[in-house]
């Protein structure tokens, strides 16, 4: 799986710190979605990023081929 999150924020003019302060989701866990330094994300930090950027999982998250 690949995480799209830094080019949602890109595409939205929000940093990671300012989403951290927004959402409580730490810099440290935004920082290793964005560099792919993850091997799983919880459903809570998930939905927050989904209702925060107001998009879907599909947005989020994708398959690599």
């Amino acid at each position: 799986m690949k995480i799209m999150l830094n080019q949602i924020l890109e595409n939205k003019g929000i940093s990671q710190n300012q989403m951290s302060k927004d959402t409580g989701i730490s810099v440290t866990t935004l920082r290793n979605l964005n560099h792919g330094r993850t091997t799983r994300i919880s459903f809570e930090v998930l939905e927050k990023i989904c209702q925060y950027l107001d998009c879907s999982v599909e947005d989020i998250l994708c398959a690599e081929k």
